[in-house]
């Protein structure tokens, strides 16, 4: 019921575990805390920092189930999200930030279901990865679907700091940001499932660095040192045709031909969504444009992009042909997974930001709907190698960066194949021929001391000499007729 008065307002904040019995006895200390208004009360704990404006107006209108929720106490409300409506909520037991999504009952159907967006988050959003953000709970509560999302406070999307920074990004960086999605992309598809809907716009990318414009506006860009992770991994609801539902513009510009007509949704249209993703890193665009919706569905049917080796000369000609042929408007036409997508973009990245050793695949047979246990994917989170100062206005790294580490790395196998003796090799090694030169007189000085003490004789009357007898008589020759018969 609503509440009226003080006390009335601060028991049901007690009820509701909005407040805890020590910090209303602590507030009611205070000597400047209004006692005699509710109103001047609630603007009081608004100022202070001790509640919401959600949290007041619900307890005031006697709307204390709005906030907790599945254990996870409600802070405040975000505003509209994929099928619901998400919230600021809290941990139960770690009382760390969260976001809570509250699913509609009606806003899947008739293609799909609140229920089945759960059981797909639980399937593939729970699975650690480090290029995936985390999903931390998802399931059904008093008959309505629910997620808890990990919200990262230092990150921004790729769609927005496209716009923010401006340009496109140097080609070695655009390649190391798809490698990791690749890798968590293969970690999804080898569970049996797919995302979906693979866009900048849920390419979460972190932590950030603040450079200040002389202007005094800030501006973000990703530090040297920053990942990226893919958003809303299990939370993409199935729909119907795009030329039906009609998506918005930053999202039809990355769903795969084959979703513009039909329904079909497998891995092959991840990499299409990746591809068109990387398309726009380097290009500083989708890969198609057009001013109305029809017309990019058109695009997006049938009409084939510009030759990204024509848009951005200085990229690989073997990079830029293998993100052309992401962009295959057949599924067959396209890399059949993300292994190879890893594989493709691997050697475009810089020396030392991969991982070392190859991750092993894991066999997918049973149908994503069966899964219940979750491998732990034991795969090393990128090093990032040290770069030289960033560019005052790009990306965050220097765009050398790339040929430099290439060059260091040729520059160090080149000096360890013609590396001399150290100091300590050099003294060793006069120490070994010192010693063998001893050995060597030595040994001679004592066989020459042997020779003149008579130890070693070389008389011919000695019994024990192996000298030859020049004067014994020779042998007596056989006659000719006696070695023909003695011949067998």
């Amino acid at each position: 019921m609503p509440s009226d008065s003080i006390a009335g307002f601060l028991d049901h904040a007690k009820t509701n575990r909005v407040l805890f019995p020590d910090q209303v006895e602590q507030l009611m200390r205070q000597p400047d805390l209004p006692q005699s208004d509710l109103a001047s009360l609630c603007a009081y704990l608004l100022e202070k920092g001790v509640l919401t404006r959600f949290q007041s107006d619900a307890i005031r209108e006697g709307r204390g189930h709005d906030l907790s929720f599945g254990s996870y106490p409600v802070i405040d409300e975000i505003g509209p999200c994929p099928g619901g409506t998400a919230y600021r909520a809290l941990h139960p037991s770690l009382r760390t930030p969260v976001v809570l999504r509250r699913f509609s009952a009606d806003a899947f159907r008739p293609t799909d279901s609140g229920t089945d967006v759960a059981n797909r988050a639980r399937a593939t959003g729970t699975i650690p990865h480090p290029h995936l953000l985390p999903l931390l709970d998802a399931g059904v509560f008093q008959g309505q679907a629910y997620a808890v999302l990990d919200q990262p406070t230092d990150a921004a999307d790729l769609g927005s700091l496209l716009k923010e920074v401006g340009g496109a990004m140097p080609g070695f960086l655009a390649a190391e940001y798809g490698w990791a999605v690749a890798s968590a992309l293969r970690a999804v598809h080898e569970r049996g499932g797919w995302h979906g809907e693979v866009r900048p716009g849920l390419l979460v990318v972190g932590p950030l660095t603040v450079k200040k414009n002389a202007d005094g506006t800030t501006k973000c860009r990703p530090a040297p040192n920053a990942t990226v992770q893919l958003a809303e991994t299990g939370l993409i609801p199935l729909r119907g045709p795009a030329a039906a539902d009609l998506p918005a513009a930053d999202v039809l510009a990355y769903l795969p031909p084959e979703r513009v007509d039909g329904t079909s949704s497998d891995p092959r249209g991840d990499i299409y969504g990746l591809g068109a993703s990387l398309y726009q890193l380097l290009a500083g665009r989708p890969p198609h444009i057009a001013d109305t919706p029809a017309g990019l569905l058109d695009k997006v049917r049938s009409a084939e992009p510009d030759p990204l080796s024509q848009v951005r000369p200085d990229v690989p000609a073997v990079l830029a042909t293998f993100i052309m042929r992401m962009l295959a408007k057949r599924p067959e036409n396209r890399p059949q997974t993300a292994l190879e997508v890893e594989a493709a973009l691997a050697p475009f990245c810089r020396p030392g930001i991969l991982p070392t050793a190859p991750q092993p695949g894991i066999p997918m047979a049973a149908p994503v709907s069966v899964v219940t246990n979750v491998p732990v994917f034991a795969q090393a989170v990128p090093v990032a190698v040290p770069l030289a100062p960033p560019e005052p206005d790009g990306w965050g790294v220097n765009p050398n960066a790339f040929a430099d580490a290439q060059a260091k790395s040729t520059s160090d196998t080149t000096q360890k194949r013609r590396r001399g003796l150290t100091q300590k090799e050099k003294s060793r090694a006069k120490i070994w021929i010192v010693v063998g030169l001893c050995l060597h007189l030595t040994a001679t000085g004592m066989l020459l001391a042997a020779c003149l003490g008579g130890c070693i004789s070389f008389d011919s009357s000695d019994p024990t000499s192996t000298k030859p007898d020049n004067n014994k008589p020779a042998p007596k020759p056989v006659p000719k007729q006696e070695r023909k018969k003695t011949d067998p």
